[in-house]
């Protein structure tokens, strides 16, 4: 994960402001997407295409939410506008998007924890709620997520 490259990526974020958040929102960050964020915190990577496990979707990682108040299209902006509104899972965490601006989410709490998941917004409802079957699974944890990238042909 230290050798992980970046096209851009921001100031990295620190234990103060990784605690803030989540005892603002009540999550558990997984410790290895902390060290991320602590070392990268966010960014367009170089290696970023993904599929999910069940080989369904092929997709790509555009741009890590970073934990920045500078940075409009953070991680708190994301968490507040899909998960406080529940159109994502209560315990998943936008953590990046895709070219069609679907999500790339943590497991933030409950028996998943750490898992990454992909939302595909593309079949959200006019209701706001997206379906359990466009939710799926791409890794078992942040790291495997990140091994798993690959670059775009």
């Amino acid at each position: 994960m230290m050798n992980f490259e970046f096209e851009y990526s921001f100031e990295p974020a620190t234990d103060q402001q990784l605690d803030a958040f989540e005892t603002e929102y009540g999550l558990t960050l997984s410790k290895d997407y902390k060290e991320f964020l602590k070392i990268n915190n966010g960014g367009k990577p170089v290696l970023r295409r993904f599929e999910t496990l069940d080989k369904v979707i092929i997709s790509s990682i555009m741009f890590f939410f970073p934990l920045s108040e500078g940075v409009e299209a953070n991680l708190e902006y994301f968490f507040k506008e899909y998960n406080l509104s529940s159109i994502v899972p209560s315990n998943f965490l936008p953590i990046g998007r895709d070219p069609m601006d679907s999500l790339i989410c943590l497991v933030v709490n409950g028996e998943d924890q750490g898992k990454v998941y992909f939302c595909d917004l593309d079949y959200l409802e006019e209701d706001k709620v997206l379906k359990p079957e466009f939710i799926r699974l791409i890794a078992f944890s942040f790291v495997e997520f990140l091994n798993s990238l690959y670059k775009t042909e």
